[in-house]
């Protein structure tokens, strides 16, 4: 074991983990990783869907875990949930840049307040745990063809994007006030195993990965030719353990990302052709669609790979047939 691989191992062994929205995507992938290095692990959730918490079993392969249902937007829970917590992930939240505008108000609440909670629970704490916030490029907007760094001027076109900043800015100004150590990632387009597949509103790659082998039809609207940054889940799931223990993130904003573009076109064909099943068809833009489109997306993930050592590793071809193959598996 590297030094680096080391030191990561022994500042997780036997402390325990709050990861919040933990039956979600991200959580489902980021759980077994915590247990093997040695984490205690409490997860929280508002709901308790049957699929994910099959998927919970699966991925815990019989190591125990503490699985509370339960909302960061009520206070007294957020207290207790905190006790004994060396770090809190903090996946909890909806996401969805179209939904964002169609339901403004439950957005907020659900992205914006609960959060503002979780902070107002941390605050009075003597060594308040270090928060682990994934954010999005969606805080970004339009950026046009340059490769966007973190230094990139935020002007989201979404609530949801704009949300995600909000709460970017209440992590600032609560380290700066109140001595909450935090890290946000601004995590690119994520894909991989163990998103619902009732999840409509996020995550395309792995909607049109279910939908291929259903033999169904994806939908490109415009043509598919825009163009974003797409990383493994895997590759996600092992910057957020970097960003939980490395001192050198704490206070930092870190970009998450291949470092390569790809049209969501060309990502379809692959996927249509690896499944062998599934077509594909254009339709012109849904004007809610297209009110919050942002364009083309060239992440600059150079600042966390030399601050971190952290780079994506997963090749973009090799990661879509492992996520159609575990997609056929689980949804079997």
């Amino acid at each position: 074991m590297n030094p680096r691989a080391a030191a990561r191992e022994r500042g997780f062994q036997g402390r325990l983990v709050l990861v919040t929205g933990g039956l979600g995507f991200l959580g489902l992938n980021l759980v077994p990783a915590l247990l093997d290095l040695g984490a205690r692990v409490r997860l929280v959730n508002r709901s308790a869907e049957p699929l994910a918490l099959s998927w919970l079993e699966r991925v815990t392969a019989g190591r125990p875990v503490e699985l509370i249902r339960g909302d960061i937007a009520d206070p007294q829970g957020v207290h207790r949930w905190l006790d004994g917590a060396a770090v809190v992930v903090n996946l909890a939240g909806e996401s969805g840049a179209t939904k964002s505008l169609q339901q403004a108000q439950e957005d907020m609440q659900v992205n914006i307040a609960g959060h503002l909670n979780l902070l107002d629970a941390l605050r009075p704490l003597p060594a308040p745990p270090r928060v682990v916030f994934p954010s999005s490029r969606l805080v970004y907007g339009v950026t046009g063809q340059t490769a966007v760094a973190e230094s990139h001027p935020p002007q989201p076109t979404s609530l949801y994007g704009l949300h995600k900043l909000t709460v970017e800015h209440y992590y600032r100004i609560y380290r700066q006030s109140f001595g909450v150590p935090f890290v946000v990632l601004r995590v690119t387009n994520p894909y991989g195993p163990y998103q619902l597949p009732q999840r409509r509103h996020y995550g395309i790659i792995n909607r049109f990965i279910m939908t291929a082998i259903e033999g169904g039809t994806i939908t490109l609207f415009g043509g598919g030719h825009q163009l974003r940054d797409y990383v493994h889940v895997a590759d996600v799931t092992e910057a957020i353990v970097c960003a939980c223990t490395d001192e050198r993130a704490e206070g930092q904003v870190l970009n998450v990302g291949s470092g390569a573009s790809h049209s969501l076109r060309s990502i379809a064909e692959q996927i249509v052709e690896s499944a062998g099943t599934g077509r594909i068809e254009t339709v012109p833009w849904p004007e809610d669609h297209r009110k919050v489109e942002t364009g083309d997306f060239f992440c600059d993930p150079r600042h966390i790979e030399q601050l971190l050592g952290w780079r994506a590793r997963i090749e973009l071809t090799a990661g879509l047939r492992d996520t159609i193959a575990r997609y056929r598996e689980l949804l079997r």
